[in-house]
């Protein structure tokens, strides 16, 4: 079952990220790979200081994943030192500078880069900068989301890191075979 979506945009700025229905209830089916998702922030970027993930966080949990949010490096460091995350939702922009904190991790979470279209005339070089994305990253995400399409490239994400984990132990369970 798909959520009900119209073209209301969330009022809140974090929330402005979503494409969410007028009154409509989210009956969002439950993930097919739950993941613990973590959504960075950056402090520096216009907007930054307003953002909001009330609805976010409520259309996650209903999905059946787990949902925190950082506002900076120095957050997002801790947050990745203290606790495991599948999956870091970052902006495109930052999404470079970030790398080598989230591959250093323990979890090993993929990177999820969103590219944000801000006006109709944004919409070229929100495009070409999606196209990057999808290129480096495999999937992103263009905000404002849709839930359907957030929810849905979460868990298509979340598949390729699950086929990837049992690549890393097929492949070390033969190289331990091949040693004995």
């Amino acid at each position: 079952m798909a959520p009900l979506l119209t073209e209301w945009i969330a009022s809140a700025c974090g929330d402005k990220l979503l494409v969410l229905g007028r009154g409509g209830r989210f009956q969002a089916e439950t993930a097919d790979y739950p993941a613990s998702i973590l959504f960075y922030v950056n402090p520096n970027a216009p907007g930054a200081e307003k953002v909001e993930f009330t609805q976010l966080q409520g259309i996650m949990r209903q999905a059946g994943h787990r949902f925190r949010s950082v506002q900076g490096r120095e957050e997002l460091a801790v947050a990745l030192k203290t606790a495991r995350f599948d999956i870091i939702l970052a902006d495109f922009d930052d999404a470079y500078r970030l790398e080598k904190m989230i591959q250093a991790s323990s979890s090993q979470p993929l990177l999820l880069p969103w590219v944000y279209q801000e006006t109709k005339a944004d919409a070229p070089r929100a495009r070409l900068a999606l196209k990057q994305a999808r290129e480096h990253y495999r999937f992103a995400l263009s905000a404002p989301f849709k839930v359907g399409n957030f929810l849905s490239t979460i868990d298509r994400t979340m598949e390729m890191k699950s086929q990837q984990a049992k690549a890393r132990a097929k492949a070390s369970s033969t190289k331990t075979a091949l040693l004995q």
